[in-house]
């Protein structure tokens, strides 16, 4: 699999166990290509669960990108 430049993944990870979380956001993380994004639901967070990701801001809207 190549580089993604985003990722859509919303309102998936809530029917998750964190440990499964925690593996999907991984597994995401390494194929998300440096400067992508990555879309979750309004609901759900990366807080505690992926320290790769970083959340940013547009608006009322909230995405993350890969810590740098």
């Amino acid at each position: 699999i190549g580089q993604f430049d985003i990722v859509f993944c919303r309102n998936v990870a809530i029917y998750f166990s964190i440990d499964d979380r925690k593996k999907l956001f991984d597994k995401i993380a390494g194929v998300l290509a440096p400067d992508g994004y990555l879309i979750i639901g309004s609901t759900e967070s990366l807080t505690g669960i992926c320290p790769q990701f970083e959340p940013q801001r547009h608006l009322r809207s909230v995405f993350y990108t890969l810590k740098k």
